[in-house]
């Protein structure tokens, strides 16, 4: 008599992915993206909430892990200049904002 067969395991090969965001290194956010333009030549990488971004030359052997490294070096050196946020500030009336308010008012009810 034969002994019962044995049901073979799948082998998961899991691979790794490099990232497609990065963090920042001013605001720390995950908001850091690269965009290659080959047709120009040029890696832009620029943060999507404080704005900080720097510009660099294409290199075929690079990938966008390289240039977020190259950034950060960059940021550190203190080679990049870090974004200030200008808020506008303008002075408003009271009579400008109740006649705004009355207008948003009319146009709900219509």
């Amino acid at each position: 008599m034969g002994r019962r067969r044995r049901r073979r395991r799948k082998i998961i090969v899991r691979r790794k992915t490099l990232p497609k965001v990065f963090t920042c290194p001013n605001c720390d956010s995950k908001t850091v993206n690269i965009n290659v333009r080959k047709s120009e030549g040029k890696v832009v990488v620029i943060c999507g909430s404080c704005g900080l971004q720097a510009e660099y030359e294409y290199n075929p052997i690079f990938h966008p892990v390289d240039y977020y490294n190259k950034f950060v070096d960059d940021f550190y050196e203190g080679k990049l200049p870090t974004p200030s946020k200008q808020v506008e500030s303008r002075t408003i009336s009271l009579e400008e904002l109740s006649s705004e308010g009355e207008e948003e008012i009319s146009e709900a009810e219509e």
